[in-house]
């Protein structure tokens, strides 16, 4: 049987291999669309992880709207079963670039540097101490970006910082994050003692949810996103994007299988007196619709892994592309190929199911009479 689908697929090259090319595109973009899914996915979830223990403040007009400072540190502290808080300053590293480098300044108590960044580990050097002030600690990927090593000179906004420490490698948005005092922070951007969120860490043993609302209700002007109200919002916001970017891939590979489902109709238009003679030798009905079935999910399946070479190839060019300016866009799990895979094995066998089924009800007299 196999023999017999190899050789009518081969029959007709020029058709079959446009046929293969249309699903390998479909699966290119499924490659392509899934990889930069699975890369925000993964840092999504290594970023939930670093800070999934804290409860996030911010004033009721929103992290970019003004309203807390320093005292707000102070009545946060103040509710009963808040076992530490501090305030943050956070603000985009290439301010012309609108923050599209994904690097990030975060002006943080000298004090509790090593608790904001727990549970990241220091690959060199060590957090900030009290009395920094033109100090910086710097995530994996500036470090490669800039060349930096311990006491290497650092220019922000036009000032000099000596880099004291250097973090491990997360997957994080840690990775891309720059850590200085945060005095120095609200000089720097001339914002007084303005902050942009404070993170509160609950007492052990106590309900997270429960003293976001506590503090909320204690504490004047501000709004609190929890650790579960925020994996809500972001899985949110992650399935939306998902959606999108898998979507025009979808849509690719879904072209990609007309062009199966066209090809088969006209194989079987044409082969209409040869389906007659299979049938007059004694040939079933599901030997036919396996035969032209079977062309299908192999036209698919062969589109399928031309598609996979052809999406981790440009996935690995963009990559090293990207990896000049250290923005990571796409990442090739072994989830993604088998999905990508089974996906053009699916739309093959989809499309050829009409094509299929029509080839199998042939009479074989009325097929025979086919010139």
């Amino acid at each position: 049987m196999f023999d017999l689908i190899f050789r009518n697929i081969t029959s007709r090259k020029i058709r079959s291999a446009l046929t293969i090319c249309g699903i390998a595109l479909g699966i290119f973009a499924v490659i392509v669309m899934g990889a930069m899914s699975e890369n925000f996915h993964q840092t999504f979830e290594r970023s939930m992880g670093v800070t999934s223990d804290k409860i996030r403040i911010f004033a009721e007009s929103g992290v970019f709207g003004g309203g807390l400072s320093n005292n707000k540190v102070s009545d946060v502290l103040r509710v009963a079963g808040v076992k530490d808080a501090y305030g943050l300053l956070m603000t985009t590293f290439d301010e012309d670039k609108m923050g599209m480098t994904g690097k990030q300044i975060l002006g943080v108590p000298p004090e509790k540097s090593a608790i904001a960044l727990s549970p990241v580990e220091l690959k060199a050097g060590r957090f900030l101490h009290p009395g920094d002030s033109y100090q910086v600690v710097v995530g994996n990927n500036i470090k490669r970006e800039y060349e930096l090593e311990l006491g290497s000179r650092f220019e922000i906004h036009e000032k000099y910082f000596n880099v004291v420490g250097i973090l491990d490698y997360t997957g994080s948005i840690f990775d891309n994050a720059v850590i200085i005092p945060l005095e120095t922070a609200q000089e720097l951007y001339n914002v007084g003692d303005s902050l942009s969120y404070i993170f509160a860490v609950p007492a052990e043993g106590l309900d997270a949810e429960r003293l976001s609302k506590r503090i909320e209700l204690s504490v004047k002007g501000t709004s609190t996103l929890s650790p579960g109200e925020l994996q809500t919002q972001a899985r949110q916001s992650f399935m939306i994007f998902s959606v999108i970017t898998i979507s025009s891939g979808l849509l690719a590979a879904i072209i990609g299988g007309l062009c199966v489902m066209n090809t088969m109709l006209m194989s079987v238009s044409e082969r209409t007196r040869e389906f007659g003679i299979l049938k007059a030798m004694g040939a079933e009905t599901k030997d036919i619709l396996l035969l032209t079935l079977g062309e299908a999910c192999l036209m698919g399946l062969l589109g399928g892994v031309l598609g996979l070479f052809v999406g981790i190839g440009a996935v690995a060019i963009m990559n090293a592309w990207l990896a000049k300016t250290r923005i990571v866009l796409f990442l090739i799990t072994p989830r993604l190929l088998l999905i990508a895979l089974l996906f053009s094995l699916f739309i093959g066998a989809l499309s050829g199911l009409y094509p299929a089924y029509r080839a199998s009800k042939m009479s074989p007299m009325e097929a025979l009479k086919h010139a």
